[in-house]
């Protein structure tokens, strides 16, 4: 895993300097007035009920597991993933914050990821992926969610902010997608490491991507 903590460091401040910039200036200009259905408020809600709650089990998660690693690479790499997901998640909520004063329903978003009926299914796949040993939560986020799942997932709703002039949530997802060509490459190597160690992991693995994949579909 050839990323320092210092040139992380370095990488992840000129990001935020750029992503916080947009916001700032998305806020001044009321950007809120430029939304042009009044239905994108509504899929905003969605994203911070559905998506935010899961960057933070994401951090939780990842943290939880680094520390089961010896190794320094899947360590390190697992930390640098913990520390991407909560700003993740923390940058999600400070590009929307400008809607928060205009609109109901965003003050309450944690809240509601508990209660919503929907909700129940994003809200499992991270409960049961976190509770599972530490190579199985590798291979189901990953992989099962990070390669497969997040393409589709930040593509269309930065498509979608970008549409409705919300530059300050066009920005934060580009932010965001930049982090995961590394989250894709750590959750491929921890497939090829445990299948390197014995080849009668291949069926163990086979059956967890048979279930995360499948279970991220629904």
């Amino acid at each position: 895993f050839r990323l320092t903590m210092d040139a992380y460091w370095k990488y992840q401040a000129e990001k935020e300097k750029k992503l916080y910039a947009i916001i700032d200036a998305f806020n001044q200009n009321n950007g809120h007035l430029q939304v042009t259905d009044a239905r994108y408020i509504n899929a905003l809600k969605l994203f911070m009920t559905g998506v935010s709650p899961l960057e933070y089990m994401a951090h939780r998660g990842f943290a939880h597991v680094g520390r089961q690693f010896a190794g320094a690479g899947p360590h390190v790499a697992c930390l640098m993933q913990s520390l991407d997901e909560i700003r993740h998640s923390q940058t999600q909520v400070h590009s929307m914050s400008n809607y928060y004063k205009f609109y109901n329903g965003f003050q309450n978003f944690r809240h509601q990821h508990d209660r919503v009926w929907y909700l129940s299914v994003p809200k499992s796949f991270f409960d049961d992926a976190v509770t599972a040993g530490p190579f199985e939560y590798m291979v189901s986020i990953g992989f099962a969610f990070e390669y497969v799942l997040t393409n589709l997932l930040f593509v269309p709703f930065v498509s979608g902010a970008a549409y409705n002039g919300d530059m300050a949530a066009m920005a934060f997802g580009f932010s965001a997608q930049s982090d995961e060509a590394r989250h894709m490459t750590l959750g491929l190597e921890m497939i090829k490491f445990i299948l390197e160690q014995d080849p009668d992991n291949l069926a163990i693995v086979q059956a967890w991507i048979d279930k995360w994949f499948w279970r991220g579909y629904r």
